[in-house]
């Protein structure tokens, strides 16, 4: 997972600064003597310092997802921060700054990494948020870091969900109960339906005013709920009217729910 994020940062900063691939590396390496001493071109380095799971942004309870063609349910993801120093190296120091002043607007103009740079390996989660740690908050020694090299950095915060993949498939969506009562003394048997029904309340065909209205069967009725919901006892073939003007009526089909339009 961490490698898909460097790929995204790479092609976020290749694309917003812009960084040229053919004048400016890329490196996520630790930015020490050893490794400074082999550039021979100028080059961007994002050094991961830092990973922890986050407080402020973590979410609970369950969601559902569609996952190759089909929806699921999960947990939500846990979410981490990565905590990045972002240098720049060039042999002429001005060239160094502009390419440091580059990186850091393109940070500050975001508040994520856009989809558009993500690779395949994170489409099912919510692109990474961006940002530039604030004064006061705990970040790294950077000179510490570059073994006494003086070398502006800036402090670059990703905030990320981790795909832990602990996916439930969900059935289909329940449409009626269904509970069988037996005679014991005449040996005949009812079956009594509870049916699930709904209204469509707003958009083309909508019908406006349907909440609190009567929908009403050959032997029971029940009311429209301020969600446009309702559950009626009916049997299969039975006609369910919504005391409308003018109403509406539909047939309880064999299985499943109904929907009044």
């Amino acid at each position: 997972m961490l490698d898909l994020i460097d790929q995204s940062i790479e092609s976020f900063f290749r694309a917003a600064v812009p960084l040229s691939a053919t004048d400016i590396d890329m490196s996520f390496e630790p930015p020490d003597r050893q490794w400074s001493a082999k550039l021979i071109r100028p080059t961007v380095n994002a050094f991961l310092w830092d990973i922890r799971k986050s407080t402020a942004r973590a979410r609970t309870g369950m969601e559902e997802v569609e996952r190759n063609g089909h929806t699921v349910r999960r947990l939500a993801l846990p979410v981490i921060e990565l905590r990045y120093i972002v240098t720049a190296w060039t042999s002429d120091h001005g060239d160094e700054r502009a390419l440091l002043g580059g990186l850091m607007r393109s940070i500050l103009r975001h508040s994520d990494i856009p989809r558009t740079y993500l690779p395949d390996g994170l489409a099912e989660v919510r692109p990474p948020s961006l940002l530039m740690a604030r004064t006061g908050e705990e970040h790294v020694d950077v000179f510490k870091a570059l073994e006494g090299q003086l070398k502006p950095g800036i402090n670059m915060i990703i905030t990320a969900e981790v795909d832990i993949d602990r996916d439930q498939p969900i059935g289909p969506e329940v449409g009626g109960v269904s509970i069988s009562v037996a005679d014991l003394a005449g040996g005949a048997t009812t079956t009594l339906r509870r049916v699930a029904g709904e209204v469509v309340l707003d958009g083309d065909g909508g019908l406006a005013g349907a909440v609190g209205a009567v929908v009403r069967g050959q032997r029971h009725a029940t009311y429209v709920n301020p969600a446009g919901r309702f559950l009626i006892d009916a049997q299969a073939g039975e006609t369910l009217v919504l005391e409308v003007d003018p109403p509406r009526s539909v047939t309880v089909p064999a299985s499943g729910g109904v929907r009044f339009r």
